[in-house]
């Protein structure tokens, strides 16, 4: 069986905030239908991996292509970040986001809307 081409992929991916460096040189792939966990303690950087790959944080340093859209650049036109977000969805952690919604109909709501 052949290699698949990953969906996402980043290599030793850096994202910092002033003096404090939260993702220090983090690297990895993940093919379709690939299952994954990120665990640790809390500050250790999870929720800053995750949205980075939906470029609701820029990184500092590294590389980072989603579904072939490469977004490594510090710069990206908004044309590459339309296409990424209509393939690139995250539910946020603060369970008060839409009280009146459950978790699958929040999912919904953008191939819906838009």
């Amino acid at each position: 069986m052949e290699n698949p081409t990953p969906v996402i992929s980043f290599e030793n991916l850096r994202k910092n905030y002033g003096s404090l460096e939260v993702l220090k040189g983090v690297s990895g792939s993940l093919n379709k239908g690939d299952v994954v966990s990120i665990i640790g303690p809390s500050g250790c950087g999870k929720s800053t991996l995750l949205r980075c790959f939906n470029r609701l944080e820029t990184i500092n340093g590294g590389r980072l292509s989603v579904m072939d859209i490469d977004l490594s650049p510090p710069k990206l036109g908004a044309k590459p970040l339309r296409q990424l977000r209509t393939k690139v969805g995250m539910v946020f952690q603060q369970f008060n986001l839409f009280p009146h919604l459950t978790v699958l109909k929040i999912s919904c709501l953008l191939p819906v809307k838009y």
